[in-house]
């Protein structure tokens, strides 16, 4: 009897070890391992998310403002900000009580299981992830090609561009975890983001456009306002890297 009590009481030390704190989630403890995913703090993360977030669409709230007026602008902008602060609280929350779970397809098993569409939900929302992060890639090879294009005075082909600036974003992409090397450029991004804005400020107002208004609102059809909020809306859409961030967390 003694001896089974002793294994009974064993197993429940094990199985409070594998509850612990340090062997939830998806890589569970790590400590040991070759490669370590668990190495971000919340300051690091916190970068990563504001670059996610404002170098998306921060250089294109000017347009959006022009097309659409500063009223209707400023009201969206607010708007977007809002949400994505409580759509962000949101997905904290299913992953503090979902520890397991690393992506957006994951989430969605967990989401569509209980109607016994598991799998659905998870290729629905693993699909969608894959496609939203592609063109987000395109849109910044775009940007990319853009910026070499006008400070070389296209001297070259625009597609040479393209190539060009994929190397520095495959050579950034090439590390399997999210460690502190990518949050300094991230917080290089930032620093460089602010330095534009300011840029731009100043040029405007140094040499302003003949003949420009301020309009607090601006008619407009449904399409060209449309066109014009997408790239601002998207500024907040850094949301499907909440799971891989926080999973990558110490704590």
């Amino acid at each position: 009897m003694a001896a089974h009590e002793k294994q009974i009481e064993a197993m429940g030390m094990y199985a409070a070890d594998e509850n612990s704190e340090e062997t939830k989630g998806v890589f569970g403890d790590d400590k040991n391992h070759e490669i370590k995913y668990r190495t971000l703090s919340w300051p690091f993360v916190a970068m990563i998310m504001i670059t996610e977030i404002v170098t998306g669409g921060t250089l294109t709230l000017p347009q959006a403002l022009a097309v659409v007026g500063i009223v209707p602008g400023l009201i969206l902008i607010v708007f977007c900000g809002v949400f994505a602060l409580f759509t962000s609280l949101l997905l904290i929350d299913f992953k503090i009580n979902h520890p397991e779970v690393h992506n957006m397809g994951d989430a969605g098993y967990i989401l569509f299981a209980p109607f016994g569409l598991g799998a659905v939900g998870r290729e629905v929302l693993s699909w969608g992830t894959i496609i939203f992060a592609i063109t987000i890639v395109g849109a910044t090879q775009l940007l990319g090609q853009e910026a070499l294009a006008t400070l070389s005075g296209s001297k070259v082909c625009l597609m040479a561009y393209t190539g060009i600036f994929a190397v520095p974003i495959l050579l950034c992409a090439l590390p399997r975890t999210l460690n502190t090397g990518l949050s300094w450029f991230s917080g290089a991004a930032c620093v460089s983001v602010l330095i534009a804005c300011i840029v731009g400020m100043a040029g405007a107002g140094a040499e302003p456009v003949a003949g420009r208004v301020v309009s607090a609102t601006v008619p407009s059809n449904f399409y060209t306002a449309f066109l014009s909020i997408t790239n601002p809306v998207i500024a907040y859409a850094g949301h499907f890297m909440f799971f891989p961030l926080i999973s990558e967390m110490e704590k």
